[in-house]
Order: structure tokens, then C-alpha cells, then sequence
């Protein structure tokens, strides 16, 4: 089955600004944190800002204490003079498209203009909007409404950032009947507008749509009526819980859109939900799914893939085929992803909720896995010497301490760095940096190679294609990895800014390989290994363009690289 995501589903600028306006407010201020009435209309991302401590303030006392902020929505000017008169501190996280509909109703009405809102009455945006023109604005939602409006001399007409655009350009047809003069301000987010005009588009090119976000999201529901009104069968769900994929059964092609608040990791979950039905537990999942999903929720296509990585840096290290430095690569990539998995299960619970259930369902077998695949790592270890050893114990004393405190809160100076997991970037850095480790430097502890050039170059070319594996993977799980305080390349300068670095890291590593082996430094199995530089690279541009989509199939695809590296050395190793 070909499954489509429209391209500006999910967070707009406005939602994803306000998200983490609060999430870095509730990390940096102490005292109580409240947004002003629901930051978005999405049930999900407001039950993860509660157990973060956020809560919602509903109405405003007397006397209040600690930082409030305004919703995307946006308020009234009296709603923030009764905040700040309450004593709280106000942080204004309104949308800015918002913000500029806020500043024209207030200079064409001071100016005597009729301010008229295309707008649900109800709404939070409407409601503040209405408030920035001394609430003396209509407020319509249809042409009727519009042709009911008394006669005047000049209007400014706005909307509602989230409204429908033939609608509004409907009513603007209207207003022009009843108006002398009228100043058009068609506010409509461009974001909106795309995300509609997508929504339109896919429905007339697929069997089935699913429509995904709150309930009681406005932009969300005219998406399921625009894409009902296409005439095909159209699914509003909340989480991929409320699927019946057995609706799917026989279709070639489902499109899916989703509101502007609804966040990555539910779009990623109904996706997967399509796509595997085994993932709810449910019937339809065949014999290559299971093993699929076996091989990567155990982490042992993992480990195989680090042994091959560990293998490949041998042979260009220029040592003698072995397999006592891939086995402890392997045995060290199995016992910690596995620890990781365990401890990172509440990020987990919202990024990828099959791997938790997984690891809630086979907690036994998985621990016993860790330890017995682990243990090989240490005992091949201990035989090559006490360097090989150490190095092993301390690596992995260091990926075990990444969650736990290094010094003691007191120690203001280094207080927001108290654990590893706090420093800007450190867990891709961190993970980059022990595979590397076990695949590159190792192996030299292991048998004595030479510290030249070349082992630089070889250390180079492991920690770029972890990187490069874990950023693609950094950059789909940034939302919850800010939600959950875990400090990735992504969450540091942003997803965009992540691919782009990928992209020159690659194209890097391409550069040192031949370099490399056109100066001798390396074997000329260098250029042998450039496709494992141009692979990613290919999967990164494919995935920045929407053509793949997070699941089992991306993450095997992505880990193959290094299956790919260790496949290269063994028949290079064969022609020489």
C-alpha cells in the first residue's frame, strides 16, 4: 500500500513557537508555570505538558504567583492587564500571524473603520481578536451572515488565522454589497491555506483519507470536511488507537493530512498504524513484519550492523581480518541500546509506543539478552589485554551515567549541566562518539596498529556515519525530545539545520575517503566504501522531500549502511 503525508501536516510556526516557549520557560523559571487557558487543541501534547508541571489556568485570581503564558491563541488586552495585575509574570507566546491580525483591527478601528472578523464566535483566536476592536466588531461565518450585516460607509475585513479560504473570499464578495469602502486583509495563514489546498489535492488522488488532531480543533475539522466533501471515505482520529485498519484492507492508496496542532509523533504513529497493522496489535501483520520487527525492537540487526562498521574499520586500519574486535562492538551496541531503550521508555511511550510495549511485555527476556549478549564483549575484551578491558568498562560506565546527576545540585556553577543528558547536543554527540570508539579505536587497542593519519581518518569515517544515523533519526524525534529534556543536535539548532549538517558531513566523509586512499593513508578499500557516504545521503534528501516515512522499514534501511560497509570489506578483502 502507498501511503501519502501531505507535506504541512502537523505543528505550524505559530503552534511549534508556543510549544517550546513553554517547554524552555518550564526549564529555565522556578515557581509555578501556567498557560493561559489550553496552549493548543491538541489532548495529547497538553497531558505532556501537565506531567511536566505546566498547568492550565482557567480563570484569573486576585493574587496569583509564578509565570503565565498567553496560547497561540492569543488574548484580549484586558485578559493580560488582569494577569499582570495579578502579579503573575506574563510571557506572550501568541502566534505572530496572530499578532499582526491583533495590530490591524486595532488601527483600522481607532481610525473608524467597522471591524468584521471571519471567524467562529467561540474561538479563542476570534475572542481576543474581538477584544482588540473594543469589542465592537461583527464576527461572520458565512455569506448569509454577511448579506444580514447593516449598511456602512467603510469595513476592514479580517479572518480568523486557521478559516477557509473560499469561505472567506465567499464572504468578502458579500461584505463588498453592504460596505462602501473596504479594506481586505485576507489573514489566513499561508500555512493554512497550503495545508487545505494539500488536503483538496490528495483527497481526489487516493481511496481513503485520515485526518489527524483534536477534536475540538478547528483547523483540523475543516480539514476532514474538505476532504469528505472530495467524495472519499475520510477518518478523523485523535491517536492511531481510534483506527479500524481493517477499513484499508484492499486499497493501494491512503492519503493522510493533520491539523496544525497536532504533533509529529501522532502523525508518525498513525502512519506506522497503516502500515503495519501489527503495530495495534491487531490482525494483518504477515511473516516479514514480525521478523522485521523483531530483529529491531531487540536491537541484534543493531549490533550485526556495528560488528560489520567495526569490521570495515578494521580492514582500513589496514589489520588482519579478526573477529574479536566486531564482537565486542556488537556485544557493547546490544547490552547498551538495550539499557537505553529501558531507561528512555517515557520518551518511547509517544515517539515509537510498540518498541515500549515490547519492552513492558518481555522485561525479562530483554534484560537476560542485554547481560548474556553483553558479556561476551567484556570476556573477548579481558583476553586481548587490560587496554582493550578498561576502555571497554569505561565506555560503557559513561553511556550508563548519561541520565544520572555528575555533581551535586549545589554547585550552582555547573547546575544546569548536572547531568551529561543537559549539555547542548550530547546525546548525538555522546552515541557517535562510543560507537566510534568500539568500532574504531578499539580495534587498534586490540592488535597495536599504528596512531597515524590514518587512524584519524578511520575514526572520522565511523563517528560520521553514526551521525549521520543518529541526526535523521535526532530530527524525527525532536519534539519529544525537547518535551522530555533530551538534548539532541536537532533540539540544539533545529531540524532544518540538522539535514543540512548531515548532508556536509557526508559529502565530507566522501571527501576524506578518496583523499585518504588517493594519498596512501588509507587501503584502497576506501573508495571502495564511498557508496556507504552516498547511501545515507541519498536516504536523507528522501526523506527531507516526504518520500520516506518513519517506521521499522527506515530504520532497517538506515542501519543496512553499516551491513553494507562490513559486506564491502569482506569481498574487498577477498580480491587481494
Amino acid at each position: 500500500m502507498k501511503i501519502t503525508i501531505a507535506k504541512t501536516s502537523g505543528f505550524c510556526m505559530g503552534v511549534r513557537r508556543a510549544v517550546e516557549m513553554v517547554l524552555d520557560t518550564a526549564n529555565r523559571v522556578k515557581g509555578p508555570v501556567y498557560t493561559f487557558g489550553p496552549l493548543i487543541h491538541n489532548p495529547q501534547v497538553m497531558h505532556m505538558l501537565a506531567e511536566k508541571g505546566v498547568e492550565v489556568l482557567e480563570e484569573i485570581p486576585e493574587k496569583g504567583e509564578g509565570t503565565v503564558l498567553i496560547r497561540a491563541h492569543g488574548v484580549t488586552p484586558e485578559t493580560r492587564g488582569r494577569l499582570e495585575a495579578a502579579g503573575f509574570t506574563v510571557i506572550d507566546a501568541t502566534c505572530p500571524r496572530v499578532i499582526k491580525v491583533q495590530r490591524l483591527l486595532d488601527k483600522y478601528q481607532a481610525e473608524g473603520y467597522t471591524p468584521i472578523i471571519v471567524g467562529d464566535a467561540d474561538h479563542p483566536e476570534v475572542i481576543g481578536l474581538v477584544g482588540h476592536a473594543r469589542g465592537h466588531a461583527y464576527v461572520v461565518r458565512s455569506r448569509e451572515e454577511a448579506l444580514n450585516l447593516p449598511k456602512g460607509e467603510k469595513a476592514v475585513l479580517v479572518a480568523q488565522t486557521t478559516q477557509d479560504q473560499v469561505l472567506y473570499l465567499n464572504i468578502l464578495e458579500a461584505v463588498r454589497e453592504r460596505f462602501d469602502e473596504i479594506k481586505d486583509f485576507n489573514t489566513i495563514c499561508d500555512s493554512t491555506a497550503r495545508r487545505q489546498e494539500e488536503a483538496r489535492g490528495l483527497a481526489h488522488q487516493v481511496e481513503a483519507m485520515v485526518v489527524v488532531g483534536g477534536k475540538s480543533s478547528g483547523n483540523t475539522q475543516r480539514l476532514a470536511q474538505i476532504a469528505a466533501g472530495s467524495g472519499v471515505p475520510t477518518f478523523h482520529v485523535e491517536t492511531e488507537k481510534e483506527l479500524d485498519v481493517t477499513k484499508f484492507q484492499g486499497m493501494e492508496h491512503v492519503g493522510i493530512t493533520a491539523g496544525a496542532s497536532t504533533p509529529n509523533w501522532i502523525i508518525r504513529r498513525v502512519h506506522q498504524a497503516v502500515a503495519d497493522p501489527g503495530v495495534l496489535g491487531r490482525s494483518g501483520a504477515g511473516l516479514g513484519y514480525s521478523v522485521r520487527r523483531f530483529l529491531i525492537q531487540t536491537n541484534l540487526y543493531l549490533a550485526f550492523s556495528a560488528g560489520c562498521l567495526c569490521f570495515a574499520c578494521m580492514l582500513l586500519l589496514g589489520q588482519p581480518p579478526s573477529l574479536d574486535a566486531p564482537i565486542i562492538a556488537a556485544s557493547y551496541i546490544l547490552l547498551m541500546h538495550i539499557s537505553n531503550n529501558f531507561i528512555g521508555r517515557n520518551a518511547a511511550r509517544y515517539n515509537d509506543p510498540d518498541r515500549a510495549r515490547f519492552y513492558d511485555q518481555h522485561k525479562i527476556p530483554l534484560a537476560a539478552l542485554a547481560i548474556f549478549g553483553g558479556a561476551p564483549g567484556f570476556v573477548v575484551a579481558f583476553e586481548l589485554g587490560w587496554a582493550s578491558f578498561l576502555t571497554l568498562v569505561i565506555i560503557t560506565g559513561l553511556g550508563l551515567s548519561y541520565n544520572v546527576p555528575i555533581w551535586p545540585e549545589k554547585l550552582r556553577f555547573f547546575g544546569r549541566y548536572q547531568k551529561m543528558r543537559s549539555i547542548p547536543g550530547s546525546k548525538t554527540i555522546f552515541i557517535a562518539g562510543a560507537w566510534a570508539g568500539v568500532t574504531a579505536v578499539l580495534p587498534v587497542l586490540s592488535h597495536g596498529a599504528p596512531v597515524d593519519i590514518g587512524l584519524i581518518l578511520v575514526i572520522f569515517f565511523a563517528t560520521a556515519m553514526v551521525l549521520a544515523r543518529t541526526s535523521i533519526f535526532d530530527v524525527l524525534d525532536v519534539q519529544i525530545d525537547r518535551m522530555v529534556s533530551y538534548e539532541t543536535i536537532a533540539t540544539w539548532i533545529g531540524p532544518a539545520k540538522t539535514l543540512k549538517l548531515i548532508r556536509v558531513l557526508l559529502v565530507a566523509l566522501a571527501g576524506v575517503l578518496i583523499i585518504g586512499g588517493v594519498l596512501s593513508w588509507l587501503p584502497s578499500l576506501a573508495f571502495w566504501l564511498l557508496p556507504c557516504a552516498l547511501f545515507p545521503l541519498l536516504v536523507t534528501n528522501s526523506f527531507a522531500k516526504g518520500k520516506l516515512h518513519p517506521g521499522h522499514r527506515l530504520e532497517l534501511l538506515v542501519d543496512t549502511n553499516f551491513v553494507l560497509a562490513g559486506a564491502i570489506a569482506v569481498f574487498w578483502q577477498t580480491l587481494i
